[in-house]
């Protein structure tokens, strides 16, 4: 079985911004997928960490068991660079496997990304669309479009995507509200945003490369 992940970013004075909403989540997976998950252990291991670390801003990355063992690293979380770029991948995500709804190590697609990102250090993600031509996802980030109307807009988990939890925060705050995207919208957007714990909620452009996986 994979492990469950969450990875949280810790502020300079060792605060944890969106620890309810990763426990929220982490939660929500373990129930679903039938993972023993000891959430006050962990929130408060969080805690210590964080509050141990030296006044900088952080990367944490949990890692849950099926069992409820459980481990935490963390590292200095690299300064984002001035400009975001995202590139398309020209391989589609099935919108129904259920996986795609939590995260977990088992990244049968967004590992071969992470390793085509990582020899292409000027762009951020890689954005996916599923069978049906619905934009989905960033291997490593919620996509958001603000179309001619001037709202921002993010897919639906139906498309085939992972709830983020600053994903959840916009929502909850109704800076943004949930559609189904299409090629077209994304071509005729105003505005990309990229968003995920650790960076916020970001603006990218569009970049020309195009990552593609074949199995």
């Amino acid at each position: 079985m994979p492990q469950l992940i969450e990875t949280l970013r810790t502020e300079p004075d060792g605060s944890i911004p969106l620890l309810a909403l990763h426990m929220r989540r982490l939660r929500a997976s373990a129930e679903v997928l039938g993972y023993v998950c000891p959430v006050c252990d962990i929130g408060g291991a969080l805690k210590r960490c964080a509050q141990s670390l030296p006044g900088e801003i952080h990367r944490l990355r949990l890692l849950l068991w099926r069992t409820g063992l459980y481990t935490i690293e963390a590292s200095p979380l690299p300064p984002q660079p001035a400009k975001l770029l995202a590139a398309l991948s020209a391989t589609l995500l099935d919108a129904d496997e259920p996986y795609l709804r939590h995260k977990t190590t088992r990244r049968p697609l967004y590992a071969p990304a992470g390793d085509w990102l990582a020899r292409h250090p000027d762009i951020f993600d890689v954005l996916f669309f599923n069978q049906r031509g619905e934009l989905c996802e960033g291997s490593r980030s919620n996509v958001y479009l603000r179309l001619n109307d001037g709202n921002w807009y993010t897919p639906p988990v139906s498309s085939g995507l992972l709830p983020g939890v600053q994903r959840s925060a916009l929502l909850e705050s109704g800076a943004v509200q949930e559609r189904v995207l299409n090629r077209q919208d994304l071509d005729t957007a105003q505005a990309i945003r990229l968003s995920n714990a650790l960076r916020g909620w970001i603006d990218v452009s569009l970049a020309s490369a195009r990552f593609e996986y074949t199995p």
